[in-house]
C-alpha cells in the first residue's frame, strides 16, 4: 500500500480587508474582534478506512485592534447559507481556548453527513473565557472552500464510472444483502430456489415460501393439501361451524331452517307470519300483505287493505298517534269479528228518570260509582254503584247543589252547594256530610278532586278559587296570578290525577292554568277567542291534554298543558249552547253535549267528532269513565242517561263504505281468511266495526 503520507492543505478564507467587524459594546468598554481564519486538514492518504472526520482549524483573533493573548471560548456552527438559513450540524463549543499573539488552533469534529458536497458556511461565536454573556457572532460567516471537501473522498459515493461483475471474485456475505429492497426481475422460469422466502414469486420453487403468494399463478386447487384455518379465509365466507357477522345484503333463495329456539331477529322481516313493522308519519297508507305498520300522525290515519290478499296474510295496525285509525275496505271486503260498540251510539234512561233539575254527574275511574246532584228545592246527591242501573239518595237538605266530584275509586266525594258551601263524604254508608271549614256562604259553582281524593279546587262565582290539601278539612283562597284577586265570575274547574295541574275558566273572561296545585296560575291566550263565554273544561290524569267549551265559541282542546290551543271543527256544528265537556284518563275520548241539541263524542282527543245522539234536551252535564267505555249524562228538567261499550258488532260493512276503527293506544293484527274476508287474530283496546 506505501508509505503513509501526512499532507497539509491549508485554505485562507478571510481577506484582512473583511477581517475586521465591530462587535458589542460591554461594561463601558468598546473591544473590536477581528478574525483571520486558517483550516488545516490532516488526511492519511495510506488507507481511506482510516480516516476519520475531524480537521484543525487555525485562525487568527485580535481584541481592540491588538493581538489577542489569553483564553476565549469559542463556539462553531455550520449553516447552509451565508445569511440566515439552516443550522446542518451541532454546535462545538472550545472553551478556554489559547490564544498566543493572535493565533490559536482547534480540532473540529461535526460528524458524518456535513460536507456532501454542498456549498457550507461556519458560524464562529466568541466571549472572553469565564464570561457568563452571549456569544458575539463574527459576520460574515466563512466559506468553506474545497479543502474540508477530502472528507467526501472516503466515502464510495467518489467511485467514478462502473464496476464490471467479472472483476468481482468469491461469495457476498449475506450482510451485502441485508435490507434490500428494490425490485429484483427474475425472469428465466428455470430459477430454482431453496429456503425461506418472503414475498411473490413467479417460476419453479423448491423449499418453504412465506409472503401474500400474490405472484404465484396457474396453482391448481387439486394440488393443494391440509385445512385451511378460518382465519386464513376472508371476513365474509360462510364457515360451517363457526360464530360469524355477516356484513353484506344476504339473500337465501332457498329454504332455511333454525331450529334453535334462542334465535334473535333484529329488523323487519317479511312474509306469511313473519310481519316487520313500517312507521306511517302520514294520514294515509295504502297496505301491502305480511306488514305492520305503525301510525304517528296526530290526525286520524286510514290504512286500506291488500286488494288481492292469499289468504294466511298478516297485515297489522298499531295506532300510536293521537289521531287514531281507521282500515279502509276494497270493492266487497269486509272484517268479521267482534267489535264494541261506540260508547255513546246507544243510550239507557237510568232508575232515575223522573223528570227533574239534574245539574251535575260525576263518575269514578272504573265507571261502576257514578254520583248526581239535584238543583232546587228537592235537591238532593244521587248516588249509583251499578254504572247507574239503580239509584240512591243520600242527601235531600242540599237544595241548591251546583257541582260534585268522586276519587278514582269512588270512596271520597265532595259537593258544592251554591250559596251554602264546600261539603265532603267519605262515609257513604253513614251518609253524613261535612262542610269544609271556612266555606259557607259562597256561591260555589264548580268543584274537581285528584285521584285520591286529598286535594281538591273549588270555584266560587264571584268570589275566587280555592284549594284545600286535606280532603276538604280546610281551604285556602288562591290569588296569585289571578286577576282582581280572582274574583270574577269563575264556571268550571279541572284537576290532574295528582292534583298539581289545575285548570280554572269563567264566563266572558279566559282560561288560566296552574302547575302547583294553585298557588299560581297563568292565563293562556294563544290560539284562544277574546273573552268567550267558557262553560266547561275536563283534564287528562296527567294534566297535558286539556280541552275546553264556549257557549256559542266552540270547543278547544291543548296537547301541551294550555300553552297553545286549537279550535277543533272537523264535525262539531258552529254557533252550539255547549254546556259540558269530559274526558278520558289519557285524554284521548272527549264527550261533549249540547243544551237543547244533542250529544258529541271524539276518540282522537277532539281532531274529529261524531255525534251519537241527535235527541234534543236540555243536557246538562257529561260525566266519563277512565278509559272512556261509559258515560253517563244529565237533562235538566229531565233524567239520568248512560252509555256503555258492549260486544255488538260481528262484521263490518262489506264494501267499500265498511271499516274498523281505534283510538289512540290501541292495534290490531288481521289475517286474510279468504271470500273476501279479514279477521281479528289479536288485538289491544277498543276497535269498533261500521
Amino acid at each position: 500500500m506505501g508509505i503513509p503520507v501526512k499532507r497539509s492543505i491549508t485554505s485562507l478564507l478571510l481577506s484582512a480587508a473583511t477581517r475586521r467587524r465591530r462587535i458589542v459594546a460591554r461594561a463601558g468598554r468598546h473591544w473590536l474582534i477581528a478574525l483571520v481564519l486558517l483550516s488545516t486538514l490532516n488526511l492519511q492518504l495510506s488507507t481511506v478506512f482510516a480516516q476519520g472526520t475531524a480537521f484543525l482549524y487555525q485562525g487568527r483573533l485580535s481584541d481592540g485592534g491588538s493581538p489577542a493573548n489569553g483564553k476565549y471560548d469559542l463556539r462553531f456552527t455550520i449553516y447552509d447559507a451565508g445569511t440566515n438559513g439552516n443550522a446542518v450540524s451541532v454546535i462545538l463549543t472550545n472553551s478556554a481556548t489559547v490564544v498566543t499573539n493572535g493565533l490559536f488552533t482547534v480540532n473540529l469534529d461535526f460528524g458524518q453527513g456535513i460536507f456532501t458536497g454542498l456549498d457550507r458556511w461556519l458560524d464562529i461565536g466568541v466571549r472572553t473565557n469565564g464570561s457568563v454573556s452571549a456569544f458575539t457572532l463574527l459576520v460574515p460567516r466563512q466559506h468553506f472552500t474545497a479543502v474540508p471537501y477530502a472528507i467526501f473522498a472516503n466515502t464510495a459515493s467518489n467511485l467514478s464510472g462502473s464496476l464490471p461483475a467479472t472483476q468481482l471474485t468469491g461469495t457476498l456475505p449475506a450482510s451485502a444483502f441485508a435490507g434490500y429492497t428494490s425490485t429484483v426481475a427474475l425472469t428465466n422460469g428455470g430459477n430454482v430456489f431453496s429456503g425461506s422466502f418472503g414475498g411473490s414469486f413467479s417460476g419453479t420453487f423448491n423449499g418453504a415460501f412465506f409472503g401474500n403468494g400474490g405472484g404465484v399463478t396457474n396453482v391448481n386447487v387439486a394440488n393443494l393439501t391440509g385445512v385451511l384455518v378460518d382465519a386464513q379465509l376472508p371476513s365474509n365466507t360462510a364457515y360451517v361451524n363457526s360464530n360469524q357477522t355477516f356484513t353484506g345484503a344476504n339473500t337465501f333463495n332457498g329454504i332455511n331452517a333454525f331450529t334453535n329456539r334462542d334465535n334473535s331477529f333484529v329488523g323487519n322481516f317479511f312474509g306469511n307470519g313473519l310481519v316487520g313493522w313500517i312507521t306511517v308519519p302520514g294520514t294515509s297508507t295504502q297496505a301491502m300483505s305480511n306488514a305492520g305498520y305503525l301510525l304517528t300522525n296526530a290526525q286520524l290515519t286510514t290504512v286500506m287493505l291488500p286488494p288481492t290478499p292469499v289468504v294466511g296474510d298478516i297485515v297489522r295496525i298499531s295506532g300510536a298517534g293521537a289521531g287514531g285509525w281507521k282500515v279502509a275496505q276494497n270493492i266487497n271486503q269486509s272484517v268479521l269479528g267482534n267489535f264494541s260498540s261506540f260508547v255513546g251510539s246507544q243510550w239507557r234512561l237510568t232508575s232515575a228518570s223522573t223528570p227533574q233539575n239534574w245539574d251535575s254527574i260525576a263518575s269514578s275511574a272504573n265507571g261502576n260509582i257514578l254520583a248526581a246532584t239535584l238543583f232546587g228545592s228537592s235537591g238532593g246527591i244521587y248516588l249509583s254503584f251499578d254504572s247507574g242501573q239503580t239509584w240512591m239518595v243520600t242527601n235531600t237538605t242540599f237544595a241548591a247543589l251546583r257541582a260534585i266530584a268522586v276519587s278514582s275509586d269512588g270512596s271520597k266525594f265532595v259537593a258544592a252547594n251554591y250559596g251554602g258551601g264546600l261539603y265532603t263524604n267519605s262515609s257513604i254508608a253513614s251518609g253524613g256530610w261535612g262542610i269544609g271549614g271556612s266555606t259557607a256562604g259562597l256561591n260555589w259553582i264548580s268543584v274537581a278532586s285528584s285521584s285520591d281524593g286529598s286535594k281538591l279546587v273549588a270555584a266560587a262565582n264571584g268570589t275566587g278559587i280555592y284549594t284545600s290539601t286535606n280532603a276538604g278539612a280546610t281551604w285556602k283562597q288562591q290569588t296569585s296570578g289571578l286577576p282582581s284577586g280572582g274574583l270574577q265570575n269563575w264556571y268550571y274547574v279541572a284537576s290532574s290525577a295528582n292534583g298539581s295541574n289545575l285548570v280554572a275558566v269563567f264566563s266572558g273572561g279566559g282560561i288560566y292554568t296552574s302547575a302547583n296545585a294553585g298557588q299560581s296560575w297563568t292565563q293562556q291566550t294563544t290560539g284562544l277567542p277574546v273573552n268567550p263565554s267558557w262553560i266547561s273544561v275536563a283534564s287528562s290524569a296527567d294534566g297535558s291534554k286539556l280541552a275546553a267549551a264556549a257557549v256559542s265559541a266552540g270547543i278547544y282542546t291543548s296537547a301541551n298543558s294550555g300553552a297553545n290551543w286549537a279550535l277543533q271543527t272537523n264535525g262539531v256544528p258552529a254557533n252550539t249552547n255547549w254546556a259540558s265537556i269530559a274526558s278520558s284518563s289519557d285524554g284521548s275520548k272527549l264527550a261533549a253535549v249540547v243544551h237543547g241539541g244533542g250529544i258529541y263524542l271524539s276518540s282522537n282527543s277532539g281532531l274529529t267528532w261524531a255525534q251519537v245522539n241527535a235527541v234534543s234536551n236540555n243536557w246538562y252535564c257529561v260525566a266519563s269513565s277512565g278509559d272512556g267505555s261509559k258515560l253517563a249524562a244529565v237533562v235538566f228538567g229531565g233524567g239520568i242517561y248512560t252509555s256503555l261499550a258492549t260486544l255488538a258488532a260481528t262484521t263490518s260493512t262489506t264494501g267499500t263504505n265498511g271499516y274498523i276503527a281505534g283510538p289512540q293506544g290501541s292495534a290490531v293484527e288481521l289475517q286474510y281468511i279468504g271470500n273476501s274476508q279479514f279477521m281479528p287474530i289479536s288485538s289491544a283496546g277498543y276497535i269498533w266495526a261500521f
